[in-house]
């Protein structure tokens, strides 16, 4: 069984508040009407800044809560699903591609996560052995 890389709790509370803080305004943009021909980004920079703000958003979720990286990598995957459907009630659109980039973004923050979890795992034990008395 994986065992996640151990970090303080302090890190873990303040991953835990970005993620929930960065999931709201990321619910709130991504609902905003957009009037039309204004704020159009050409399609594949569109589908840049879907996989860019999904892993923004996951990141600090999975180095607060690793062990639970299946409940959240399927829950941001099914939000970012959620939200594509409910954007044409918003007055955007909704796109197929649209969710492929948010799940990618997702997928990929968590190999992200447990690299930056390990890196401060090591700098702990490193601090610690340098400041042991002997």
């Amino acid at each position: 069984m994986f065992k996640p890389p151990v970090i303080s709790d302090r890190l873990r509370r303040v991953a835990l508040v970005m993620s929930v803080i960065l999931l709201v305004v990321v619910t709130v943009i991504l609902l905003m009407p957009v009037p039309e021909g204004e704020g159009r980004l050409p399609r594949h920079v569109d589908k840049i800044v879907h996989f860019a703000v999904f892993f923004i958003v996951a990141f600090p979720a999975y180095v607060a809560r690793m062990r639970f990286w299946p409940a959240i990598l399927a829950g941001l995957v099914v939000y970012g699903g959620a939200v594509e459907l409910i954007q044409p009630h918003f007055g955007r659109s909704a796109e197929f591609a649209d969710f492929i980039a948010n799940s990618l973004g997702v997928i990929a923050a968590l190999p992200c996560a447990v690299w930056f979890r390990t890196r401060r795992q090591s700098k702990t034990r490193q601090h610690a052995q340098r400041d042991r008395p002997e």
